[in-house]
C-alpha cells in the first residue's frame, strides 16, 4: 500500500461526497491508490496540451462567425446593400440553419474519426469559407456563405464540449469548460480592435477595409487549423495521445471511471436507443432553455454591441471597436470566479440563477437607462450574467449525465438549440429598431427570466430526488448511491 503521506485514494476522494459514492460498483480493475503528485501533473499535463489550443480555436471561430458585426460599420452594408429591408437579420440567422442541422451528426462523427481529425477539418474548411466572404459583391452571396460557414462550424464547439467533459471528473470541468469558453470570449472582443487596424489596409491598398477583416482572418484560422492536427489531442481512450505514457493513460481512465460510477471512459456507439433516451429525458430539455436564453445574450452582445455603441451611444466607429473589449473581459473574470466557487462547493443550480439574475440587471441597465455612462457599466453586468449562464449550464448538464454517447448527444441538442437562440437574436434585433433595440433587449431579458424559472424548477425536482433515494425510495439512473448534482 502507497504511503499515506504521498498518495491519494481515488476510492477515498470518490467517497468523500454522496456523488461520488458507488457502493455496489465493482473497483477491483482499479488501482486503490496513486501517487499524488503523479496525479496533479497528469491534470496539469492535460490542461495545458488541451485547454490553450482549443480556446484559441474557440477565439478565431467566434471571430469568424462575428466579424460581421464589425464589417457592418466599415463599409460592407453599403456595398452589398445589407441595410435595405431585413437582410441584414436574414444574413446573421442563416449562419445557424445551418448550424442547428449538422451539430448533432457533427457529434457522431467525431465519434468515429476522432477529435484531432475532424475537428482540423472543419476548422480549414470554414476558413476557407471565410476567405470567400471576403471578395463577395451582392448580399445574397453573403448569405449562403453564412449559411455554410455554419454548417462547419456547427461541429466545433459541441465536439469541443463533448471532448473537454471526457478528460475531467465532474467537479474539476466547470473551470476547463470556463477557461475554454471566456478564452473565445474574451479574445475575441479584442478581435475588433484588430478589425480597426485591418480597416486601414484600403489606405494603402484599393480593396475596402472590411474585406480585408474576412481575408486576413480566414486565412489566420486555416493557419490555426494545421497547428490543431498536431497539438489536439483525442479522447481519453485513443491510442493517438502519445503525450502520455502507459502509466498515466491508466491513471487518468481510472479516475474517470470511479468519479462515472465504476464505468470505464469509453466511446460508446450513439444509437437510435440512446439518442431517443436522450430527447426522453426533461433535464436534457431544462438545461437547454437555460442554456438557450445564455446563448441568446451572448449572439445579442456578439453581433450588437459595436452598433450600440457606435449608432445608441454615440461613440465613434473607433471607439465602438475598442470599448467593445473591457466588458468581455470582465465577463471573463466573473466566470472564473463563479466557476471556482461552483466547483469549490459542488452547486451548479444556485451558480445558473445567480448568472441569468447578474444578466438581466444589466440587460435592463444597458437597454432603459440614458446616460451613456451607466448603460456602458449595464454592458458588463449583461455580457457577465449570459456568458456565465451558458459555462455553468454546460457544467450541470455534463454532472447529471454518465454515459459517453448519452453526454454526446445531450451537448448536441443543447448546442444546436442555441442555433435557434441564434435566430431569435438575429429576428427581435430588428434594423427598425437601431440604434437602441428596445424591443431585442427585451426579449434576452424574457428568455433569461424564463432560464431562471427552470433552473429553480429543476433544484426543486432533483433534490427531491436525490431525498427519496436516500430514504431508499428511488433508485437514481439505475444505480444505487448515485445522487444528482444540484
Amino acid at each position: 500500500m502507497a504511503d499515506t503521506k504521498t498518495s491519494v485514494s481515488l476510492c477515498d476522494d470518490a467517497e468523500a461526497d454522496k456523488q461520488h459514492s458507488y457502493p455496489n460498483k465493482d473497483h477491483s480493475r482499479l488501482p486503490p491508490a496513486v501517487d499524488a503528485a503523479l496525479e496533479k501533473r497528469v491534470v496539469r499535463k492535460v490542461d495545458l496540451r488541451l485547454l490553450p489550443m482549443l480556446g484559441a480555436l474557440y477565439t478565431i471561430a467566434m471571430i469568424d462567425r462575428s466579424n460581421i458585426s464589425v464589417a457592418r460599420i466599415s463599409g460592407l452594408d453599403d456595398d452589398v446593400g445589407l441595410a435595405q429591408g431585413n437582410r441584414a437579420s436574414i444574413a446573421l440567422l442563416v449562419f445557424f440553419i445551418g448550424y442547428m442541422l449538422f451539430e448533432l451528426p457533427s457529434n457522431m462523427i467525431i465519434h468515429r474519426v476522432g477529435a484531432a481529425n475532424w475537428i482540423s477539418f472543419i476548422v480549414f474548411s470554414w476558413g476557407l469559407v471565410t476567405i470567400g466572404i471576403g471578395f463577395l459583391n451582392d448580399w445574397i452571396s453573403l448569405a449562403v456563405l453564412r449559411a455554410i460557414l455554419g454548417a462547419f462550424e456547427a461541429g466545433f464547439y459541441p465536439g469541443c464540449i463533448y471532448l473537454i467533459g471526457s478528460w475531467y471528473r465532474k467537479f474539476e470541468v466547470q473551470k476547463r469548460m470556463a477557461i475554454f469558453f471566456m478564452t473565445g470570449s474574451a479574445l475575441s472582443a479584442f478581435a475588433n480592435i484588430l478589425a480597426l487596424g485591418l480597416v486601414q489596409i484600403s489606405r494603402v491598398h484599393h480593396y475596402k477595409g472590411w474585406r480585408w477583416i474576412y481575408i486576413i482572418e480566414g486565412a489566420l484560422t486555416c493557419l490555426l487549423a494545421v497547428v490543431a492536427w498536431f497539438v489536439v489531442v483525442d479522447f481519453p481512450d485513443s491510442h493517438r495521445n502519445k503525450f502520455l505514457s502507459a502509466e498515466e493513460k491508466q491513471l487518468v481512465l481510472a479516475r474517470l471511471a470511479i468519479d462515472r460510477g465504476g464505468v470505464e471512459e469509453t466511446r460508446e456507439k450513439v444509437t437510435a436507443k440512446i439518442v431517443g433516451q436522450t430527447l426522453a429525458d426533461w433535464k436534457v430539455w431544462a438545461f437547454s432553455l437555460m442554456y438557450m436564453a445564455g446563448a441568446v445574450g451572448v449572439y445579442a452582445f456578439l453581433f450588437f454591441l459595436p452598433i450600440i455603441l457606435q449608432n445608441g451611444m454615440g461613440f465613434s466607429r473607433e471607439l465602438a471597436f475598442i470599448l467593445s473589449a473591457p466588458p468581455a473581459l470582465f465577463s471573463v473574470i466573473e466566470a472564473l470566479a463563479v466557476s471556482w466557487l461552483a466547483d469549490k462547493y459542488r452547486l451548479r443550480g444556485p451558480f445558473v440563477i445567480f448568472q441569468g439574475l447578474v444578466g438581466i440587471v444589466g440587460l435592463c441597465m444597458t437597454g432603459f437607462l440614458h446616460s451613456p455612462a451607466p448603460r456602458y457599466v449595464g454592458t458588463f453586468l449583461g455580457q457577465a450574467g449570459v456568458n456565465g449562464l451558458v459555462v455553468t449550464t454546460l457544467a450541470w448538464q455534463s454532472n447529471n449525465l454518465r454515459g459517453d454517447a448519452q453526454r454526446a448527444t445531450a451537448t448536441a441538442v443543447m448546442v444546436t438549440l442555441s442555433g435557434i437562440g441564434g435566430i431569435y437574436s438575429s429576428l427581435v434585433f430588428r434594423q427598425q429598431d437601431a440604434p437602441n433595440y428596445f424591443p431585442g433587449i427585451m426579449a434576452v431579458m424574457a428568455i433569461c427570466i424564463a432560464a431562471v424559472v427552470a433552473a429553480s424548477v429543476s433544484i426543486l425536482v432533483l433534490r427531491r430526488q436525490n431525498k427519496q433515494a436516500d430514504e431508499g425510495k428511488r433508485v437514481i439512473d439505475g444505480m444505487e448511491g448515485y445522487r444528482w448534482t444540484i
